[in-house]
């Protein structure tokens, strides 16, 4: 597909995220790129900053834009569609991050010639290490694969496991942020000062992030590593192993799936 110039809609967190990526790697030309979102100074001080065009609406990013990146919440689907619909080109190609949205519910809104595909990245994209899924139309694959390669590792999976990845994948920076919390709160607890803390709950992470990223080992194998017999990493797994901490997580995992689906079902 020749693809010259991309419009984004919704410039939050994970938008603006794949837009910088998109601009570090040079995709496309700052000049090539519009952005827009319904909160308009958002878009105005990003393209501001990063040189690229603000668009004054959704139309205007489906008259200007070869492809079109969806970066808004899942409810706003319908509204966002019939905007970008009355300027639309005959055969669009949309990549979507929305949440628990199937490629054929954006048919659907976009009509049958759009070609479409399906992404779900990660916060990790803000830094340049998200992981992000795809699925679609193979003539946008290659497209889309450059792009998140632009903020992270990217994988194509049936579309069978996209609520799967969101639950793990999508919504998992929240889950290791959250131990880390807790560290935290079991620091300070034990006479540390809010500082400390702080960087000892980051960095153990980011040590352990750093290690089983750049390790062929599976990260069971590191963990036992680590688990000395009748030591206190012993002590502490055995704990969660008791309370069934491996059982509440899957647990915790099926109810993220679960919503996903019900996202879905929502705007369908």
């Amino acid at each position: 597909m020749k693809i010259k110039t991309i419009g984004i809609v919704g410039v939050g967190n994970m938008g603006s995220a794949i837009l910088r990526g998109i601009l570090k790697k040079k995709l496309f030309r700052p000049s090539r790129i519009l952005a827009y979102d319904v909160i308009s100074a958002k878009a105005s001080s990003l393209a501001k900053e990063l040189k690229i065009h603000s668009a004054k609406s959704a139309a205007e990013i489906a008259a200007k834009s070869d492809l079109i990146l969806l970066a808004v919440k899942p409810q706003n689907l319908p509204e966002t569609a019939a905007a970008l619909k009355s300027q639309f080109k005959k055969n669009p190609a949309i990549i979507t991050i929305l949440a628990g949205v199937p490629v054929k519910t954006i048919k659907k809104h976009f009509g049958s010639k759009a070609i479409v595909v399906r992404a779900m990245p990660n916060l990790g994209a803000t830094v340049g290490e998200s992981f992000t899924a795809i699925t679609g139309d193979k003539a946008l694959l290659p497209v889309a694969g450059k792009i998140f390669s632009s903020c992270g590792e990217v994988m194509v999976f049936p579309e069978s496991r996209f609520h799967a990845v969101t639950a793990l994948s999508g919504s998992g920076p929240a889950y290791y942020f959250f131990l880390m919390e807790l560290a935290m709160i079991e620091a300070l607890k034990r006479g540390f000062s809010a500082g400390e803390a702080v960087r000892l709950a980051k960095q153990t992470a980011k040590g352990a992030a750093i290690l089983a990223a750049g390790s062929q080992l599976d990260p069971a194998v590191l963990r036992a590593q680590v688990t000395s017999k009748g030591g206190t990493t012993e002590a502490a797994l055995g704990v969660l192993f008791d309370n069934k901490f491996p059982a509440l997580f899957s647990k915790a995992i099926d109810a993220a799936v679960k919503r996903g689906e019900q996202l879905g079902k929502a705007v369908s």
